[in-house]
């Protein structure tokens, strides 16, 4: 059993089922990556074509090898749906109805032989033995061609005609990436389907002698197809990574926008508590110059500077951090001071437009796992987007609220009164550049929902049964992200 044939379709079948293993789970980690899947099914069925034609090596009689040869046409038929489905995902070029005939035609053939009587397509009348790696394997003498052999053979031209058909589909459009694809992976099936189909056809018509032997080029097949997934994974990864750059980029750019619009109002609430500090030194000069300083009122003045300062300071590190260009760094944060924070800066800008601003979120909610800064950016751009949905509304009012929807998840709402959203425009408010403001960016609405969804949450909009429109969001509980 230690024969050299034994080792070589051996180490082919197990070689088919590693890629097989891999690729299966690729596509278990992506659902979307239906090319990985095609080739999970095509190289399981190459595995099972090895051990098909060992099995036929070895037969002792015509009766024998005649059984093994009917599986092998169960075993191609799910290497004919494999390679279909995975030119079709993966090329995006085939013609669908050309696809569909072969494997109906290849699906003929495999019900007929299966189940019909032994060499239903190819009956062989005996066997003889041929050299094969310094071996003697059996391999068909004189045998009788049968009609579903013809259907076999035109599905088999026409499976090498479909992969050619879209590689050259895909080489007429200029993007250099898919014409390479059409040269290395579109020529390389076509070249090693050609060569599994003239080789058993050889001996199907009598014009060799010698075993059948489809899985060492489909083998060699798989590996062509392996080598271009890999490359398209790391490039995928490649993508993703500058994608994540640019959506922090993005992101920075969209807060610097929104604390533009309220420039007016920070320089305001900054200048408040320096305001108090100048007031504060210069009754502090006085009481110094006079014979007998109140020492008790001098402590009290300081106090005040002290506390004023720290005020200042703190409304120049919330546009520091703000400001600040960053990716996503995960902690877990309490929601209430996030939002109280964020409602310091626009507190301000929501009193001269005199709006009232509503906080209901409740102190024992659990925390979230989230990046603090962005965080703070979407809800800062929902609240402004509110106070200027409600600018022009009799009655003005914007609310951040709070609950926990499940074990796992918290949702936010940020309500406000004013008109809603537009039914033209609802169905694009967050895509890029869709705005109605006349100075407005268009892009923070897009930003915000790309923030929430790499945190593993959503964000939508609706619009209120009364008044206004509501724009909600999830965040994962810390510990459960």
């Amino acid at each position: 059993m230690n024969s050299t044939p034994f080792v070589v379709w051996t180490m082919v079948g197990t070689a088919s089922l590693t890629l097989a293993l891999v690729h299966g789970v690729v596509w278990l980690l992506d659902r979307r990556r239906l090319a990985n899947l095609a080739f999970c099914v095509l190289a399981v069925s190459v595995a099972a074509i090895a051990r098909i034609e060992y099995g036929m090596m070895r037969a002792a009689s015509p009766q024998e090898y005649a059984e093994w040869l009917r599986w092998i046409h169960g075993a191609m038929f799910f290497t004919t749906v494999g390679l279909v489905l995975f030119v079709h995902v993966y090329f995006g070029t085939a013609r669908r109805w050309l696809g569909l005939t072969v494997v109906a035609m290849r699906g003929v053939v495999t019900a007929g032989n299966l189940m019909g009587s032994a060499g239903a397509s190819w009956l062989v009348g005996q066997l003889e033995r041929a050299p094969l790696l310094g071996e003697q394997v059996a391999a068909s003498g004189a045998g009788a061609v049968r009609p579903l052999q013809w259907l076999a053979t035109t599905a088999a031209i026409l499976l090498a005609v479909y992969v050619l058909d879209a590689a050259i589909a895909l080489w007429r459009k200029p993007q250099a990436d898919a014409r390479r694809t059409a040269v290395v992976v579109g020529g390389g099936i076509v070249g090693f389907v050609l060569v599994a189909t003239i080789q058993p056809q050889l001996v199907i018509w009598g014009l060799v002698q010698m075993p059948i032997m489809l899985s060492p080029a489909f083998l060699l097949m798989l590996g062509v197809m392996t080598y271009e997934l890999c490359r398209d994974i790391v490039r995928s990864a490649r993508i993703k990574e500058e994608a994540h750059r640019l959506r922090d980029d993005l992101a920075h750019v969209a807060r610097v926008s929104t604390l533009s619009e309220l420039s007016g109002s920070l320089a305001h609430e900054l200048n408040q508590p320096l305001s108090a500090i100048l007031r504060n030194a210069e009754a502090a000069q006085l009481i110094l110059e006079q014979k007998a300083p109140d020492l008790a009122e001098l402590r009290a003045i300081m106090s005040d500077i002290r506390s004023d300062d720290q005020r200042a300071g703190a409304i120049i590190e919330r546009m520091r951090a703000l400001l600040k260009r960053n990716s996503i760094e995960r902690h877990d944060v309490p929601l209430q001071p996030l939002a109280q924070e964020v409602l310091a800066l626009v507190r301000t800008d929501a009193a001269a437009r005199r709006v009232t601003l509503d906080l209901a979120v409740p102190e024992d909610l659990p925390l979230v796992a989230a990046d603090r800064v962005q965080l703070s950016q979407v809800l800062l751009n929902l609240l402004v987007n509110g106070i200027d949905a409600v600018s022009e509304s009799t009655r003005r009012r914007v609310a951040i609220e709070a609950r926990r929807a499940d074990e796992r998840t918290i949702e936010v709402a940020v309500a406000d009164s004013g008109h809603g959203i537009a039914p033209e425009i609802f169905p694009r408010v967050f895509e890029p550049f869709v705005t109605t403001k006349a100075d407005g960016m268009g892009i923070g609405l897009a930003v915000s929902r790309t923030i929430i969804e790499a945190h593993g949450g959503r964000l939508w909009a609706q619009n209120n049964r009364d008044a206004g429109a509501t724009f909600r969001f999830t965040l994962p509980v810390a510990g459960q992200a």
